[in-house]
């Protein structure tokens, strides 16, 4: 038994939300620091382009991974400086969506194909969909507890809980959604030696110098970037 043509386009459309709405387009001056577990790594998207900016697509299997972009050509003196304090308690609360984020992985992207394939009988489906909703319904209840510690209003928590109840896909991405809303203050360089291992560290350096050499390249000999480039030394 195979897949209809309209469930077929139901699954693929599924996964393309999902993973549309988790697709990055960097500026060249920019970087994505994502936690796993208790390690951080960095990327500065692939070589990919599009409309003159890098694609960087998160770890489909990791969907409740924080992760935050940040730029590094700024001057870290005219930048706000990141409350690291604020920021743990912030990574602390989005520990609690893990379980919820990988359910909806499940429903959505495992047992949504299988039923269609195998068994789409309307009590299962409906079964399926209040599964679906109902761990919905969850992440929107502890967006609105946890609203303080996650840095939102009550409008704010109502408004994004309400986009995820109309599109379960883009739940999949509530945590990178309230990364992106809370932002990572201040300058990459500095949230690098701050959050990054040496190798690490190291290995972004090299990253981020030949991304500021291809703009010199391109733009001369502009102070931001050569500023920028001698603060690196501060990666290695």
């Amino acid at each position: 038994m195979s897949l209809a043509p309209v469930e077929l386009l139901l699954v693929l459309g599924v996964v393309g939300f999902y993973l549309q709405d988790a697709l990055m387009l960097l500026h060249y001056d920019e970087i994505v620091v994502v936690r796993h577990g208790r390690d951080w790594r960095a990327s500065t998207g692939s070589n990919t382009q599009w409309r003159g900016r890098y694609l960087y697509l998160p770890d489909p299997l990791w969907p409740a991974a924080p992760l935050w972009r940040c730029g590094w050509l700024g001057d870290p003196a005219q930048s706000p400086a990141e409350h690291w304090a604020g920021l743990d308690h912030f990574v602390q609360a989005l520990h609690g969506f893990g379980a919820a984020c990988r359910l909806l992985w499940i429903l959505l992207l495992v047992a949504l194909p299988l039923l269609l394939w195998r068994f789409p009988h309307p009590l299962a489906m409906l079964a399926l969909a209040v599964s679906i909703y109902a761990t919905v319904l969850a992440m929107g209840l502890r967006i609105w507890r946890y609203r303080r510690v996650l840095e939102l209003s009550g409008r704010q928590a109502l408004s994004v809980s309400f986009e995820l109840l109309c599109c379960p896909p883009h739940a999949l991405n509530v945590v990178r959604r309230l990364c992106a809303r809370r932002g990572l203050h201040g300058n990459a360089i500095d949230a690098a030696r701050r959050l990054l291992p040496a190798d690490e560290r190291a290995r972004l350096a090299d990253a981020i110098a030949e991304r500021a050499d291809m703009a010199i390249d391109f733009h001369g000999d502009d102070a931001r970037l050569l500023g920028a480039k001698q603060r690196l030394e501060q990666l290695r």
